[in-house]
């Protein structure tokens, strides 16, 4: 089988796992990458993710969760933080806090108590696996930040392409054995 039809198998293998892995556990999208120092020590920056899906009634003080954000401020970001306390605000809501940050979301940010804009609870955490997808994606809105974007895709690309061709090259190919004429 030719290289890239393997790599090709093991791309849709990792895919059709974490559709199975989503629609196992129940949330949406199962993965996340931590984008900043909020979590420290917890969580780390380029730590990646498997999420669970939670509801706000579902949750506990002390667990981690993934939601998007509704403050100004980062709306729509998607937020990594501990659950500090659940609040009746006329049905479920939760206070949320990053581990090293001085005050709760709700009160720094203010970001309304976390209710249905959950994505999931964090299940399990691979550390630094998640440094890529961060260094690759687009950071910012127009044409100079999608100009960025691909200069730094072309440039991993490029350098995940000559990493991967050097340790092709090196293995060793079938060698054949030469035969000695009789004589």
């Amino acid at each position: 089988m030719k290289g890239w039809v393997k790599d090709l198998l093991w791309f849709v293998g990792i895919v059709a796992a974490l559709l199975v892995y989503s629609a196992a556990t129940g949330v949406t999208w199962p993965i996340a990458v931590v984008s900043s120092y909020s979590m420290e020590p917890t969580l780390r920056v380029g730590d990646f993710v498997f999420l669970a899906g939670a509801t706000c009634k579902s949750v506990e003080p002390g667990d981690i969760v993934v939601y998007v954000a509704r403050n100004p401020m980062w709306h729509g970001s998607w937020i990594i933080h501990r659950v500090y306390q659940k609040v009746d605000v006329g049905g479920c809501g939760l206070v949320t806090w990053g581990d090293n940050n001085n005050f709760p979301d709700q009160a720094a940010a203010g970001e309304p108590p976390v209710s249905t804009n959950i994505i999931g609870r964090v299940a399990v955490v691979v550390p630094y696996v998640g440094l890529f997808p961060l260094v690759v994606r687009p950071q910012g809105v127009g044409g100079a930040a999608m100009a960025t974007w691909i200069g730094r895709l072309l440039v991993f690309g490029a350098a995940t392409y000559a990493f991967y061709y050097y340790f092709k090259s090196a293995e060793a190919a079938p060698r054949r054995k030469k035969r000695r004429k009789a004589l």
